[in-house]
């Protein structure tokens, strides 16, 4: 079965707009752009479409690409204080000149959409070995978390015991993705370039998850009958595995409208917190 993922991340989003009507304010998403990547850029509009219809204030900060790291943060930290933007985002990936993490790290925790801080991915990971998500100051998770918690709820997918094979170990999908699969009591195999014989790993794994953006990786003899499928970076070659899957997302309308959903969620879990 071919997962929709728009009408996966209508339904998020419909809840969301219900839910911002009854806010004292109007929630504003601060994105920092830096330089003019096509995708990036392509990406954030789709993204202040999602939040514009919902009644959310998107506003985007553009940055050139040879702005020096310390400019940089200056500026974010500049438009993390404003009172009047409840969530502020970063798209990566950020020019090569750039310290990321401490451009990431400029963000308050509480204002932190993406969970990309090192202090909301403290939080994030600390939660996970006690078992507690959802408790306390963070209500949120990653959104490349949340939007496969989702889609796993919504087909009733029970991990305690299955077999995960994680192909990638990024910051945005591999990483949390990974650490959360395992909170929830799957065995989990992480792939990277360096993993020998990648395909046996992958060949036995009820789930699949791949987020490396390297299109095509995952070829059909790599994937078993009936293996749930989940792909972040047109990883998979969809048509043939589509037909041995359980379950699996398209390469367009599948996990990424359902990750917006997700980042706008979790605005409103934070705008939430910043109102009490």
């Amino acid at each position: 079965m071919v997962i929709d993922g728009k009408k996966i991340a209508e339904e998020m989003l419909a809840e969301v707009a219900e839910e911002v009507k009854k806010l004292s304010k109007l929630p504003r998403l601060a994105a920092i752009l830096v330089g003019d990547d096509g995708g990036s850029l392509k990406f954030l509009e789709l993204k202040k479409k999602a939040a514009e219809k919902i009644g959310i204030d998107f506003r985007l900060y553009e940055f050139p690409a040879d702005i020096t790291t310390q400019k940089l943060r200056k500026e974010i930290v500049s438009i993390a204080k404003a009172g009047v933007n409840h969530g502020v985002l970063i798209e990566l990936p950020l020019p090569a000149h750039i310290n990321t993490q401490y451009i990431l790290n400029a963000i308050p925790q509480e204002k932190d959409v993406d969970v990309l801080s090192e202090r909301a991915q403290g939080t994030f990971f600390a939660r996970l070995e006690a078992k507690l998500l959802g408790v306390g100051r963070s209500l949120i998770l990653p959104p490349a978390v949340e939007a496969v918690k989702t889609i796993f709820k919504k087909y009733d997918i029970n991990l305690k015991g299955k077999k995960c094979a994680i192909f990638g170990y990024g910051l945005l999908v591999g990483k949390p993705i990974s650490h959360w699969l395992a909170s929830q009591g799957a065995t989990v195999s992480i792939i990277n370039e360096f993993t020998p014989n990648p395909a046996e790993l992958s060949r036995h794994a009820d789930i699949i998850v791949a987020g490396t953006g390297q299109e095509g990786l995952i070829a059909e003899e790599m994937v078993k009958e009936e293996a749930v499928v989940i792909d972040f970076g047109k990883d998979v070659d969809f048509e043939p595995i589509a037909k041995k899957a359980s379950l699996i997302t398209p390469p367009i309308g599948g996990v990424g409208p359902i990750v917006i959903a997700a980042v706008l969620k979790n605005l409103l879990a934070l705008c939430k917190i910043q109102e009490k």
